[in-house]
Order: structure tokens, then C-alpha cells, then sequence
């Protein structure tokens, strides 16, 4: 009977510790957003203290133990809530500076123009010294945060010497482009009416769009809203048309589709790694738990802004979990491309809530559309070929060897520029891929 009461004693004690350890990580959750994190730590300590001190209480009075002399459980206890909350919630993560990361710079001198909010966006400009006269080129970069980086600026250095006037920008909040005056202009309609800003500050009248990734998000929305704005769209591994998931909203219920989607095949040279194993070689546990929860709340909480913390470092730990997802091992913890944290998250959020415009670009005479569709992509070759349900005219065009980042194969910056000319120009594609099957099925 003691051994059952002594049991029973252990039970109950490591269950209140578990509702109080809960309580704290909870009411902290709760307090930060209205206080700032000092206080919200301190209130979480001695809400900590009190409730520890009244349960241990509670716990004796039930089997019958008597009243202890000192409150030993509630010190103890909340001095190690206490050293973890301050341990993760003051303590600064790594920041792209604090590890001497070194972000290329794009390699053009930006100049800045005045968005619909007032906002600036900083734009890149690729001027050749004989124009073709063709209507000008304009690329949106992959995402939502991603800006575009001194490889993109060498791809599209090509089109500039076969005579186009090249575009691209940093989006709002990324890049050499200032932060909004309010988070609330990071929503994907926003990042339209930026594309919109652009071609009105430059008198484009009518453009040829280059987008990549979740860019593809961005153009069909912009050629679904303006549509007489735009002479033809080149979709390089873009994503699904309505977010980063699904073609339109109801595909994630047609099971008989799903079916047909086949995994993306996986290039055998690249090495195999533990992502997680990878993240701890780079950024502690306490970073971690630092940057999950303050990104788990912000997303639970539903806010526009970071709970704790400095941008930069949810900046830096984003990019470095995109890296390792990827394979990439960053030496020294240095990382060479940028994830802007509160763009990627609210601009995401805001792609999964918006309105499904997807009926309407089916029901318009679209333009002319080429897919590129690289070997190691990550958009699946049936999601690819579904774009014909939405634009009348989709051509395909695959590449072999190549990866997400299409331009950076030999081969793939040759038929990337090339065929772009050519289709650009309205000439026939000689590569064109026209089978209806999976040119690059995964490799079992």
C-alpha cells in the first residue's frame, strides 16, 4: 500500500509539473505580443512561482504528507523555467552579420520608384547598347522573401545582348527594397499591384514576363488581372498556379488526380543527409526552440509581426533551414542567399486565403505561355501540364540536368535564353516537348 502511494505521489507531482511547464510556455505565449519580452518573462516566473508553491501544496494535503518546511519544489522548479525562458527569449539567435555571412550583391545599381502604399521597391534595369525594339523583359524572383541574386543577373545579362531592356526588382521588404510602413502590404495582392507599379513608372504599355517558382504565383494572377499588359509568359519551374500546393483550391479533394502526380526525380549526385542532424550542426537547440516558437506563434497567433527577437535573425535561421533542406552545407555556418522571414510568412499565409481567381484565367484568351521544366525541379511534371487547363497557348520545354535553379547549368541558360528569344519572338521552338508523359519520371 506505501509503495502504491508513493507511486501514486509521483504520478500526480510529474503531472502538475507537466501543466505547469505548459501554463508558462502558454501564458508567456499570450503575454509578449501586448508586453515586451522582459516583462513577459518575469510575469511567466512568478505566475511560475505561485502556481508551482499552490500545487505542491495541494499534492501533500492529498496524501496526507504534511506541510514542508520550505517551498524547495517551487524554487527549484521555477528557477529552471526561469534560466530556460531567459536562456531562449533574451539571448540573441545568429544573424547573417553575427556569422559574417556575405550575400552577393546583385550586381546593378537599383533604382528606386514609389509603389501604389508609397513604399519603394528597389528595381534593376539590364540596358543593352542596341535595343530590339521587342517589348521589354520583366523577371520575378522565386519565394515568397527571396529577392533575386547575382546568378539571376547573370542570366538575364543574355537576353540583354540580343537586344531586350531587362527588369527585375527586390520585392517590398527584401534586398535593397525598404521595409513597408506596415506589414499588411505583404499579401499576394500587393506583390501584383507591385509588378502593376513597376511597368506604369517605366511607360511599359506591354511586357514579356519571365517568373521562377513561387514567382509563377505573382504572374498568373497579374496576366489573370492584366491581361492585355502582357505579350507572353515564361515559367521557369514555377509553382502550382493558385498557391505554393494546389492549381486551384478544391485539387487537394480530387483524389484522382493526386494519384497522377508523380514525385519529382532526385539527382543521385546530390548527398543525403539528416536535415535535422544538418540544423544542429549550424544553430543550437536553444535557437531553435527560440525561432520555432516565436514563428509557431506568430502563425498560431495570426499576427504581422515577430513576437521577440530582431527580423535578422528569424532572416538568418530561415535561410539556413531552406539550405539544409536542400543539402547545402554552409561553411562556418555562412550562408550566401537570403530568406526574408516575415515576408515569406505573411505572403504565404496570405496565397492560402485568397479568393480563387483561377475560373476567371480560364475564361479569358491568355497569352502565349512556355514551361520550363528542369530534371531535378520541384514542381511535379502533372502540375506543370495542367497549366494548359488554364492559358490556351502552353508549350514545354525540358532540361536535362538541370535543377530548381534552372540557370545555373550550362545547358539551362542556353535553352532558358535561346528559347525565350525565340518564343518571345513568336519563332518555333525546336526543342519544344509535346508528349503528354513524364519526360524525367523519379528513378526508383
Amino acid at each position: 500500500m506505501k509503495l502504491l502511494k508513493e507511486l501514486l505521489n509521483f504520478v500526480v507531482g510529474f503531472f502538475f509539473t507537466t501543466i505547469i511547464v505548459l501554463l508558462a510556455i502558454v501564458s508567456f505565449g499570450l503575454l509578449v505580443y501586448p508586453l515586451e519580452v522582459y516583462s513577459s518573462v518575469l510575469i511567466t516566473v512568478t505566475l511560475t512561482f505561485v502556481s508551482s508553491y499552490y500545487s505542491n501544496v495541494l499534492r501533500r494535503k492529498i496524501f496526507r504528507l504534511g506541510r514542508g518546511r520550505k517551498p524547495v519544489y517551487a524554487i527549484v522548479l521555477t528557477s529552471l523555467i526561469a534560466v530556460a525562458m531567459v536562456s531562449v527569449f533574451w539571448i540573441p539567435s545568429s544573424t547573417f552579420e553575427s556569422t559574417h555571412s556575405s550575400v552577393k550583391p546583385y550586381g546593378i545599381k537599383p533604382e528606386y520608384i514609389k509603389n501604389h502604399d508609397g513604399d519603394k521597391i528597389a528595381v534593376y534595369i539590364h540596358r543593352p547598347d542596341k535595343p530590339n525594339n521587342l517589348a521589354p523583359i520583366l523577371f520575378i524572383n522565386g519565394g515568397p522573401g527571396g529577392s533575386p541574386s547575382n546568378n539571376v543577373k547573370n542570366y538575364l545579362d543574355g537576353y540583354m545582348k540580343l537586344g531586350y531592356v531587362v527588369y527585375t526588382f527586390d520585392p517590398i521588404g527584401t534586398g535593397s527594397s525598404p521595409m513597408p510602413k506596415s506589414n499588411s502590404s505583404f499579401t499576394i495582392a500587393d506583390e501584383v499591384e507591385n509588378v502593376n507599379d513597376i511597368l506604369k513608372s517605366y511607360n511599359i504599355s506591354q511586357v514579356n514576363l519571365i517568373a521562377h517558382s513561387y514567382g509563377g504565383n505573382v504572374a498568373t494572377r497579374f496576366i489573370e488581372k492584366y491581361t492585355e499588359k502582357v505579350h507572353a509568359y515564361l515559367a521557369v519551374d514555377t509553382a502550382p498556379i493558385y498557391s505554393m500546393q494546389v492549381n486551384y483550391p478544391n485539387e487537394d479533394q480530387d483524389s484522382k488526380f493526386a494519384k497522377t502526380v508523380e514525385p519529382t526525380r532526385k539527382n543521385k549526385k546530390d548527398i543525403k543527409v539528416d536535415p535535422f542532424q544538418l540544423l544542429t550542426d549550424y544553430s543550437s537547440l536553444r535557437e531553435i526552440a527560440r525561432m520555432f516558437y516565436g514563428l509557431g506563434l506568430m502563425q498560431i497567433l495570426e499576427k504581422n509581426d515577430i513576437p521577440y527577437g530582431d527580423n535578422s535573425e528569424y532572416d538568418y535561421f530561415s535561410s539556413l533551414v531552406i539550405s539544409v533542406a536542400s543539402g547545402y552545407k554552409p561553411t562556418d555556418g555562412k550562408l550566401e542567399n537570403r530568406l526574408y522571414s516575415i515576408s515569406n510568412q505573411l505572403i504565404t499565409k496570405s496565397l492560402s486565403e485568397s479568393p480563387d481567381f483561377t475560373k476567371e484565367l480560364r475564361s479569358k484568351n491568355t497569352l502565349p505561355v512556355l514551361v520550363i521544366h528542369p530534371e531535378f525541379g520541384i514542381v511535379p511534371w502533372q502540375i506543370h501540364y495542367k497549366y494548359k487547363e488554364f492559358f490556351n497557348n502552353t508549350k514545354f520545354v525540358t532540361v536535362s540536368g538541370a535543377d530548381h535553379g534552372v540557370w545555373n547549368s550550362k545547358l539551362g541558360s542556353k535553352v532558358l535564353v535561346e528559347d525565350g528569344d525565340l518564343f518571345f519572338r513568336g519563332e518555333p521552338l525546336s526543342d519544344e516537348y509535346t508528349s503528354k508523359e513524364n519526360p524525367f519520371p523519379p528513378i526508383k
